[in-house]
């Protein structure tokens, strides 16, 4: 709540009831725009999914894929409330990721498989701009679709080869606390690119595509809200968003 004043206060109200973090959105912790737009989401779909399902796998798909386009058209134009333009760009991801469930698909990745998927994260990160929901940014739809969905697997397959040990085990608090991080995570984040800001002459503008500055604001920016939330988690208000 520290940048209450630095604003509408009424509109910082309203802001939180139309879930938006896109410039201007009011939204104090931008992270949360997230789960209004997720929730949107799987409404869509489901509701999507139990019309369409018995008419036949084809015209669900093509329904899907019709919404995501549908959603990045719109978001160019005007950021809806709640994230609903979102939602719909979304729909695509949500569809992979039954599929990837249902058929397994992880555990049937072998080694190239998973060379491929990561030449195509490269290629896409390297020739598309910043892939960013929140923002409306997606430059490329086939880069951004196809390199966020490898970069998804990649991530899901060292999550299945790291199941046992202490890397797996960090893996899960951090699944078990990730409201703490959610809403933590932009604040220690941001700390950190203040404390590099004011003790080095690193370009400002360059802080967000820097990868060993964003990685490690990321780290502490999940690290320190995990700690918080191990450490102080039983504490009055914070035990509601610890588990």
């Amino acid at each position: 709540m520290w940048g209450w004043t630095n604003g509408n206060p009424i509109f910082a109200f309203i802001a939180i009831f139309i879930g938006n973090a896109n410039p201007g959105g009011g939204l104090i912790l931008n992270q949360l725009w997230f789960l209004p737009a997720l929730f949107i989401a799987e409404i869509i779909f489901i509701k999507l999914f139990n019309r369409l399902n018995k008419l036949g796998a084809d015209v669900f798909v093509l329904t899907i894929v019709s919404c995501s386009f549908l959603g990045i058209f719109i978001g160019k134009i005007h950021a809806l409330p709640l994230g609903i333009d979102i939602a719909l760009a979304a729909q695509i991801f949500i569809l992979v990721g039954v599929l990837i469930r249902k058929y397994a698909v992880v555990d049937r990745m072998n080694l190239k498989i998973c060379v491929v998927l990561m030449l195509l994260l490269v290629l896409s990160f390297s020739l598309n701009i910043r892939f960013d929901m929140n923002y409306r940014n997606y430059g490329d739809l086939f880069l951004a679709y196809s390199g966020a969905i490898a970069g998804t697997l990649i991530i899901m397959k060292f999550s299945v080869l790291m199941k046992n040990g202490k890397i797996f085990s960090l893996i899960s608090d951090c699944g078990r606390q990730s409201m703490m991080i959610l809403i933590l995570h932009q604040l220690f984040a941001g700390i950190f690119y203040e404390i590099i800001a004011a003790t080095t002459n690193f370009p400002p503008k360059e802080f967000l595509i820097n990868p060993i500055i964003v990685f490690s604001a990321t780290t502490l920016g999940v690290l320190i809200p995990l700690f918080v939330a191990k450490k102080f988690g039983k504490l009055p208000v914070l035990k509601y968003f610890c588990v």
